[in-house]
């Protein structure tokens, strides 16, 4: 009997001393998956093509891939993809979309992330983790505009024109023009976006010139740019004639992502 008590103790003290290396190792996994600045498939339909940085050849993602900085992505026809990022915030792509993973770096140790997707051409929906006290930025950039945020809910279209529409469910989007049109996306030719400042107010009625608008646009509020890059101010959208079948799956794909 002593000797079985005995079994029973070595038994336990090996369980305590093996459950901290256990614990370590899938911290230091989680740290690793996101530091790296990788972004994983959570989900994916139909056809979805991955072009890795300097090459040509594209290749046939599945969910559970990771995604990397430079990374470019095709959608076909009747397919679409949701990736969750570094800092655990949500993107989703409609079919016939192609964007790159410009930058895609989070560092929870210093709360700071920098995040930045190329909008080439389709579809985006983003469900934007937030922090207190969070640093960096959170921004989808096209040939045209910069939209770029802390923590929201809103979703980008470029359309085949390269007008761009963007709407915002919640939170505020900071939208400015792309002033470097030479090192700005196009189709074909994925340039560096340029850096986005934190919100600020945006000054009284003034004259926009095509050169140069930043506007902050609200909860349920629309903004338009045109293919020129000059755009509308903010509007508000009504939510009812918006409810089409794309913003219907997102937010029900939000419900399961749970609240940041």
């Amino acid at each position: 009997m002593k000797g079985f008590k005995n079994k029973i103790l070595c038994i336990i003290l090996f369980l305590i001393v093996l459950t901290p290396a256990f614990v370590c190792a899938e911290e230091k996994a989680i740290s690793v998956e996101i530091g790296n600045g990788n972004a994983r498939v959570t989900f994916l339909k139909g056809s979805v093509l991955r072009i890795k940085k300097d090459t040509t050849e594209s290749q046939p993602l599945a969910k559970g891939d990771f995604l990397s900085k430079g990374d470019r992505v095709e959608t076909g026809e009747d397919s679409r993809i949701e990736i969750k990022l570094p800092d655990g915030s949500y993107a989703r792509y409609d079919e016939k979309t192609t964007f790159e993973l410009s930058a895609a770096a989070y560092d929870p140790s210093k709360k700071e992330r920098e995040i930045n997707v190329n909008m080439i051409l389709g579809k985006t929906w983003a469900k934007v983790a937030r922090f207190f006290g969070l640093k960096g930025r959170f921004a989808i950039s096209t040939r045209t505009a910069v939209a770029g945020v802390r923590g929201t809910v809103y979703r980008l279209n470029v359309n085949p024109d390269q007008s761009v529409t963007v709407k915002v469910y919640w939170g505020e989007v900071l939208v400015d023009r792309q002033m470097k049109a030479k090192t700005a996306a196009q189709p074909g030719k994925i340039g560096q976006p340029t850096p986005v400042a934190g919100p600020y107010a945006v000054p009284g009625p003034h004259a926009v010139s095509m050169e140069e608008w930043t506007y902050i646009v609200g909860a349920l509020q629309q903004i338009d740019i045109r293919p020129d890059g000059t755009a509308t101010k903010p509007f508000r959208f009504d939510i009812k004639e918006d409810l089409n079948e794309w913003v219907l799956w997102n937010q029900q794909r939000d419900k399961l992502a749970g609240n940041f």
